[in-house]
């Protein structure tokens, strides 16, 4: 891609600003040099600037760029005419505050991280802005650092884990009866106790009915040679029901959005949040029920902690274990059967 580098003369001196390709080339040009003699731009400004200098990023990046601005910062431009009024204070209370209210933290996330890119472009873009504190965004809205912007991943795991489950099927398809994916996603996450970047990650040539294996790519704790997950007949007709619905490539996704592409991760907390579960139960917190459930059932904690993708050994140990290289498949594959086997048999038993 051809580029140009822009040079802006502003009093005797030079102002280098970003490289911007070519597409769109004239009108950028125009555009940026309209803008750029703005000593005091304002909020609407520098985001149409940002989104310019990031024409090289890729198509889908631009598209979430685009998404949280549109949604999230656009609403508010008018509160922010200057850079005078760009405090990291009024920034967080008046553009951050109102997503956290909704329950969107990780929204909330991605748009400070956002608005440091944008601060941070201002300052090279501009010669007389420069922007305070930009880090302690996050801190102003009493939010932690982007670790920890989740809220604890808590579970309904009372006395009855039972009556838990039925419960959380009940209100999900009482709330989205004809949303079948995100039911079917909800119970495929019980069924794999995955997290959901993993499960909304799976494609349809990743599903082997001949092997009856299911293979996942990369998690978060293996990512070299993928892990292998054993299903059985519930597992595998539940596979089957979603795959029917996708659009037919084995490069598809199981779970795709309205363009055929992937869902977000947090698609599932979105729809959990809009019922009574609200502030209950999280996606995340679905991986809790069934360690609990194994607990209290006295299955080996090993063997759980492995159906989680949680590597609780050392190199010692595997070196030792030889079942351990391939994650205590066979004794997964005989406690996955019982666990899927016992939610099938409670919502079952919810629908009669």
């Amino acid at each position: 891609m051809l580029c140009l580098i822009i040079i802006y003369v502003n009093q005797g001196k030079l102002t280098m600003l970003r490289k911007i390709g070519n597409e769109n080339m004239t009108e950028g040009l125009s555009t940026i040099s309209h803008k750029v003699s703005n000593s005091n731009p304002s909020l609407r400004i520098l985001c149409e600037e940002f989104l310019i200098s990031r024409s090289h990023n890729s198509e889908s990046t631009q598209k979430t760029y685009g998404r949280l601005i549109r949604n999230h910062i656009a609403p508010h431009y008018d509160s922010f005419n200057s850079v005078d009024a760009m405090t990291m204070s009024r920034l967080g209370h008046i553009i951050i505050m109102p997503i956290l209210n909704k329950g969107m933290n990780s929204t909330a996330s991605a748009v400070i991280s956002l608005l440091i890119m944008i601060m941070n472009y201002a300052t090279l873009a501009h010669e007389d802005v420069s922007f305070k504190n930009i880090r302690n965004l996050a801190k102003i809205v009493n939010m932690k650092k982007k670790d920890e912007y989740e809220t604890p991943q808590r579970a309904m795991v009372n006395k009855n884990i039972g009556k838990n489950i039925q419960y959380i099927f009940r209100v999900f398809s009482a709330r989205h009866p004809k949303n079948k994916q995100v039911n079917n996603l909800l119970l495929l996450s019980f069924y794999l106790c995955l997290r959901q970047s993993e499960i909304l990650s799976i494609k349809v040539k990743d599903v082997s009915f001949k092997r009856h294996n299911l293979h996942i790519a990369k998690t978060k704790t293996i990512k070299k040679a993928g892990f292998d997950i054993p299903m059985c007949p519930i597992l595998e007709e539940l596979l089957v029901e979603i795959i029917a619905s996708c659009p037919g490539s084995p490069d598809d996704y199981i779970f795709t959005n309205r363009n055929k592409g992937k869902l977000h991760t947090s698609t599932l907390e979105c729809y959990l949040i809009k019922t009574e579960l609200r502030g209950i139960q999280t996606a995340h917190g679905i991986r809790a029920i069934f360690s609990t459930w194994a607990s209290r059932n006295n299955k080996d904690s090993l063997t759980s902690e492995c159906v989680l993708t949680h590597k609780t050994w050392n190199r010692v140990q595997e070196l030792y274990n030889r079942d351990l290289s391939s994650y205590l498949y066979n004794k997964r594959k005989k406690l996955m059967k019982e666990w899927i086997t016992y939610v099938h048999d409670l919502i079952k038993t919810k629908d009669n």
